[in-house]
């Protein structure tokens, strides 16, 4: 069974009568391949990192009854964007009528698509890469060579999915016949998450977070990382290369105890930049006990901050967990980076 959603395709599963990488015959011509046009297949990947398998592909400690986005780990099948590279990465075919097949699997979210690249005959020798872009409206785009250009704004109230971008190596490819990439796409989330929460046992010293407020942070984001066209595999994105900021500053931004929130990049590094922190207002027993404010930096063991701030990052998550010990009260920081905990220091305030 098919549903067209504009000119993508959701097929759901029949189990034994349709395996993941090869199309199902229902005789309505979807199968059929013109002699100029080639049918890519392949699986995609929102690692779920809960998962020992999900190394350097997602959030770590991703648990979806955390608080935040419900489809945070999810791709908008009616949002999808599919293009052809070549091996420097400059975009040369666009792949049409997408077909979409939500998977089972352990390690995360995953579907089975394919979708057909069009009069190819002309620059079916060049393709070495297929880049992947999800939940960044791509279809305002006027052709699929914006991409590269593609932004989209931090819609905090109103967003459901999160902005995703992948890529992989493409096997030599014949007109007129369809192609299964054994190699899986992963997805890298365009946005940083963070996080600001009291440790659970705040609340029997009467402690209560009043307000929170993320200062200089930026209203737009771009979908692609920066040297996105260097990547053969979304998992050669590394740190040194990934941020590609887009300069829409405003000034502040609320945060909720306990609850995500998710931010474009932000340049914390550059010289003159304006680093952004996370103003905390710390309530005991109903009353103001003190403002607190947090860095995205290094701190020393005496709890003052040291060295260069760090940038807010895609796919970077930022958590600050507030507690008291020993009569002072403490913040810890975490950053993780894809599935791989880099950074963790109490800060005494």
């Amino acid at each position: 069974m098919f549903y067209h959603i504009k000119n993508i395709i959701i097929r759901t599963i029949v189990p034994l009568l349709c395996m993941a990488m090869t199309a199902c015959s229902d005789n309505d011509g979807v199968d059929a391949i013109a002699k100029n046009d080639v049918r890519v297949a392949f699986t995609m990947m929102v690692a779920d990192a809960t998962s020992t398998r999900a190394a350097n592909e997602g959030w770590d400690n991703y648990d979806p009854k955390q608080p935040g986005i419900e489809d945070e780990n999810m791709i908008n099948t009616d949002d999808l964007r599919i293009a052809i590279c070549d091996g420097m990465g400059n975009i040369i075919g666009d792949v049409e009528t997408i077909t979409v097949t939500p998977m089972s699997d352990p390690s995360g979210t995953k579907y089975a698509i394919t979708g057909v690249w069009k009069n190819a005959k002309d620059d079916i020798a060049k393709a070495k890469k297929i880049m992947i872009v999800a939940n960044c409206n791509a279809a305002k785009l006027s052709t699929i060579t914006h991409l590269p250009d593609l932004t989209y704004n931090i819609d905090t109230e109103t967003r459901k999915y999160i902005p995703m971008w992948g890529v992989a190596a493409l096997p030599a490819l014949t007109l007129g016949t369809q192609t299964d990439m054994t190699e899986q796409i992963y997805l890298l989330r365009a946005m940083a998450k963070v996080r600001v929460e009291m440790r659970s046992d705040m609340a029997s010293y009467g402690y209560s977070i009043g307000s929170m407020h993320i200062n200089n942070y930026n209203t737009q984001g771009y979908c692609l990382p920066k040297n996105y066209n260097s990547a053969n595999k979304t998992q050669e994105i590394r740190f040194d290369n990934s941020l590609n900021v887009l300069e829409s500053r405003a000034a502040s931004i609320g945060l909720t105890d306990g609850k995500a929130t998710y931010i474009p990049e932000y340049d914390n590094t550059s010289t003159g930049a304006t680093p952004s922190t996370i103003t905390v207002d710390l309530n005991r027993n109903g009353k103001h006990e003190g403002t607190y404010t947090l860095e995205f930096r290094n701190y020393d063991t005496d709890g003052k901050p040291t060295g260069t701030p760090y940038d807010i990052q895609r796919n970077h998550y930022y958590t600050f967990l507030i507690y008291k010990e020993d009569g002072k009260i403490i913040v810890s920081l975490h950053v993780r980076k894809w599935n791989k905990r880099v950074y963790d220091e109490d800060i005494i305030m």
